[in-house]
């Protein structure tokens, strides 16, 4: 039967639990590199495509001549990154986030461990691969393309030598280990099953959409799990399951309903097609390091047997669904069961047709978002993925229509938040979300949008500023119009900086800072820890809402310590930087 394969991974960018009052860990490019267990720097030479027999799907190899080297032993001339995807003959393997590679290039890469054959990978997907440019310009010579980079919680760095990405690969190797990985695989085409011809397609093309098929006559996809759900999330999750299935769900005429319990599940192409999706737990095909921050990878077969036009776009049959989550303990100890319901709703996404999207919010960002930990379920669609849902799995828009405009638009301020409130429309069909956008004069949208699910929505840390804002009502078949535009008027004042920064280390290298809110200035909504290795350095930032902050099991080395107030008005200068020495 013919097919395509299509795969995403999901990283987060927070680590759980996290090690800090009041605060998740930022995996800034130092950690990433520490959780990485070797690093090259080399030029690519050969690029190649091939099944591998034992695990019955398709790799990539990427060899790159040696120029230096970090954990591995030896000094190797050559290494191959083996990457999971690629094409061979007429099948192609699709996998959504990986790094992409030309041949020639120049470029230093952070690799991962795979743990089912002790291959190397790219570490954090596309996050581990520097290019090396050549450019002359300092700024432009280094790239990395990293989609969907949330610039709010990914600290920022600005690389301009060789050099110093050298000082960031040094630091390869101190959480993970590359011994006894292999350096060399061979790439050893093998001719697959008879049934896997399909038109060439290349990698990540948008040109092959799938779909479920079953929604055109009202059929159940089922998600089946693996016996007793995943075993560090209460119940399994499998209530999580259940609601972030019912939110894909009522989007459009796609039906999704919890299925049975069943054995895990790879992604080989021997076990059928059977039209279900399937939930695996502990990383069973030995995919994803227990090193790196990927928590989950989920995909689908597609088979062209029965292309269907669907709005004018041609969608092939999606045949069989996949996620499988990593097996390490840490990604998930102390994972709220809003994170959890965000992670397998992001999966879902991509198991029913959906890629990344580019920009927050949305819950096929390639992110979990960082404030999960304080909800009880997911993030609801964005307006992205509810168009997409009408666009795979359209609604009888004669028998549905849109819901009418929301009325009663109003809002309170406390401080430099702003609280806003609206009336459910009378008409039409009854809203699954709500989208408010903001804009600097009448009539514009330019500050921003935000969703919500109920008729309140309360903004903290808003900038002094008028802004005009609108809400309308999303429902399965479209948006309703928007209300009257409503006037916020926001004055408010910076806070100062906090005083009586002091700091604390025990014998267990725990590290605790406390400080106290100064007396002047505006009303402080939370506080940012800011650390580096020198004096004024930033490497680290930390936020909390806490007059506190504490580390566990701190790496040894002299820190200089500052914290910052923020509210909506601004961030306040830095307090007195302390000096930490962690032996």
């Amino acid at each position: 039967m013919p097919h395509l394969v299509t795969v995403c991974a999901l990283a987060t960018i927070a680590a759980f639990p996290a090690d800090a009052i009041g605060a998740s860990r930022v995996v800034a490019d130092d950690v990433l590199a520490r959780a990485s267990a070797a690093a090259v720097h080399g030029r690519v030479i050969a690029i190649e495509s091939a099944w591998d027999a034992a695990a019955d799907t398709i790799y990539t190899y990427i060899t790159l001549d040696v120029v230096r080297a970090w954990g591995l032993a030896g000094s190797p001339a050559r290494v191959v990154v083996k990457q999971l995807g690629g094409v061979v003959n007429d099948v192609a393997f699709v996998v959504g986030g990986q790094a992409r590679f030309e041949l020639g290039e120049e470029c230093i890469v952070f690799l991962d461990v795979r743990p089912r054959d002790r291959t190397l990978s790219v570490a954090a997907l596309e996050g581990g691969k520097w290019t090396l440019t050549g450019s002359s310009d300092p700024a432009a010579a280094m790239a990395r393309e990293i989609r969907g980079t949330d610039r709010a919680t990914v600290v920022a760095r600005d690389y301009r030598s060789v050099e110093q990405l050298y000082s960031l690969a040094a630091l390869a190797g101190s959480r993970a280990s590359a011994v006894s990985a292999v350096l060399s695989p061979s790439a050893v085409a093998t001719s697959g099953d008879s049934d896997r011809g399909i038109a060439a397609f290349s990698l990540l093309s948008p040109e092959s959409p799938a779909r479920w098929h079953e929604a055109d006559s009202g059929a159940t996809v089922y998600l089946d799990t693996q016996s007793g759900g995943h075993p560090q999330i209460g119940g399994g999750g499998l209530t999580q399951l259940a609601r972030a299935a019912d939110m894909w769900g009522a989007a459009g005429t796609l039906s999704l309903r919890p299925g049975g319990q069943r054995d895990a599940r790879c992604f080989y192409n021997s076990e059928p097609a059977d039209g279900r999706i399937s939930v695996s737990y502990g990383d069973p095909c030995g995919e994803i390091s227990d090193e790196s921050w990927t928590l989950a990878v989920g995909g689908a077969y597609y088979s062209s047997n029965d292309v269907r036009s669907i709005n004018g776009v041609s969608y092939w049959k999606i045949i069989k669904g996949m996620i499988v989550t990593d097996n390490a303990e840490w990604k998930f100890t102390g994972m709220s069961t809003g994170c959890y319901e965000e992670l397998i709703a992001h999966e879902i996404g991509h198991a029913i047709g959906f890629g990344h999207a580019d920009a927050r919010p949305a819950l096929m960002y390639p992110a979990i978002t960082s404030d999960c930990g304080g909800r009880s379920g997911s993030i609801p669609l964005s307006s992205d993925e509810l168009n997409g849902m009408a666009a795979l799995y359209p609604r009888n828009v004669a028998l549905d229509p849109p819901p009418g405009s929301p009325t009663g638009l109003s809002t309170s301020l406390s401080g430099s938040t702003v609280t806003i409130r609206w009336t459910a429309p009378a008409g039409g069909t009854a809203p699954q979300s709500y989208v408010l956008t903001a804009g600097s004069a009448p009539g514009l949208s330019n500050i921003g949008s935000a969703r919500t699910t109920g008729t309140e929505l309360v903004v903290p840390d808003v900038p002094d500023g008028i802004y005009y804002i609108r809400v309308v009502a999303v429902g399965p078949t479209g948006t309703s119009a928007p209300t009257p535009e409503y006037t916020v008027n926001v004055r408010i004042l910076p806070p100062a900086a906090p005083v009586n920064a002091m700091g604390t280390v025990d014998v267990a290298r725990n590290v605790l800072l406390s400080w106290t809110a100064a007396s002047a200035g505006g009303a402080p909504t939370r506080y940012r820890v800011l650390a580096g290795y020198a004096p004024g350095q930033t490497v680290y930032q930390f936020p909390t809402t806490q007059l506190a902050f504490g580390a566990a099991n701190v790496p040894p080395a002299t820190y200089y310590v500052r914290i910052v107030a923020e509210n909506g008005a601004g961030v306040s200068p830095p307090s007195t930087e302390l000096t930490i020495v962690v032996r």
